[in-house]
């Protein structure tokens, strides 16, 4: 395992084009263990050097991985958090990070995504010009309860400084994979300043999502992720997922590296239909996550 310092004490940085980032952080353990396993499929599936960087606020407990750790520390937390009022503003901060370390363009997925198949059919479509992000949901105000439609009511000189104008109609994607140039970390920063500006005037836990989406349609083309991916994001895929993925982990932590490679590509994570269907008809709540800290 390595440790990311400071962009200007890292020539090995520099040297590298690419790479793959994931976050972990917070008391839930389950989400470290999806990172973990989510770092093993793009080990598994790429077909270069490129490096897995993982943010997190736990290093030790990905010490026995070939990744490349950046520490989280708990003022960095609450500062990139808001004080712990809106916890998506991370991913942003941890984006415009790993931008300014060095590399030509990165690809970040979500640790409730893991794939199954090469991860280049997305980090390779990564242009100067062009972002990739996971898919769009439609326009921001398509519900006629979207918090976005009062946008229209904000003054029209709220982000003069960045010439933006923000239409409720305009695409929210999805940001659970991005794939960006180190060109757009302006554009990142410049999201933020959405989110800080739009925090607490729209009511929404999607503004990251649609802040990144405007900032990088300003000046760059924004297209679909065409990746082939494994997703457990609502609350029963993700219990399914993380029971499989404690399992798994029960099984092969002691195992050699190729070997965790070679068995995580065999694991399914998908819960089979017939559950899906009968849990949604029920209302079946999911159950907790299994004990994580047992397997440290």
């Amino acid at each position: 395992m390595g440790v990311l310092g400071a962009v200007h004490d890292s020539t090995v940085e520099q040297r590298l084009s690419q790479a793959y980032v994931i976050i972990a952080y917070g008391n839930g353990l389950g989400y470290h263990y999806s990172a973990i396993f989510a770092g093993l499929l793009i080990s598994a599936y790429k077909g270069d050097a490129s490096p897995i960087v993982i943010y997190t606020d736990r290093p030790e407990l990905f010490r026995n991985y070939p990744f490349q750790i950046v520490p989280i520390l708990p003022q960095q937390i609450s500062d990139w958090s808001l004080e712990g009022r809106y916890w998506f503003r991370i991913k942003n901060r941890v984006m415009h990070d790993v931008l300014g370390r060095g590399f030509e363009r990165v690809l970040y997925i979500d640790s409730d995504i893991a794939f199954t198949g090469n991860p280049d059919i997305d980090i390779g479509r990564v242009t100067p010009g062009r972002a990739v992000l996971f898919r769009s949901e439609g326009r921001a105000n398509r519900s006629p309860k979207s918090h976005y439609r009062g946008l229209a009511g904000l003054p029209k000189d709220l982000f003069a400084d960045d010439d933006l104008v923000l239409s409720p109609s305009a695409p929210l994607w999805s940001s659970a994979v991005m794939g960006l140039h180190r060109n757009m970390r302006a554009s990142v920063e410049c999201a933020d300043r959405v989110i800080r500006g739009l925090f607490g005037k729209v009511d929404t836990h999607t503004l990251e999502q649609f802040a990144l989406g405007v900032a990088l349609a300003k000046d760059h083309q924004v297209v679909r992720s065409y990746g082939s991916f494994s997703i457990f994001s609502t609350s029963r895929t993700r219990a399914f997922a993380r029971r499989r993925i404690f399992e798994f982990f029960q099984r092969n932590r002691a195992a050699p590296l190729d070997v965790q490679m070679a068995e995580a590509k065999r694991l399914s994570l998908r819960q089979p239909l017939g559950t899906r269907v009968i849990g949604r008809l029920l209302e079946l709540k999911a159950g907790p996550d299994p004990d994580f800290a047992t397997l440290s």
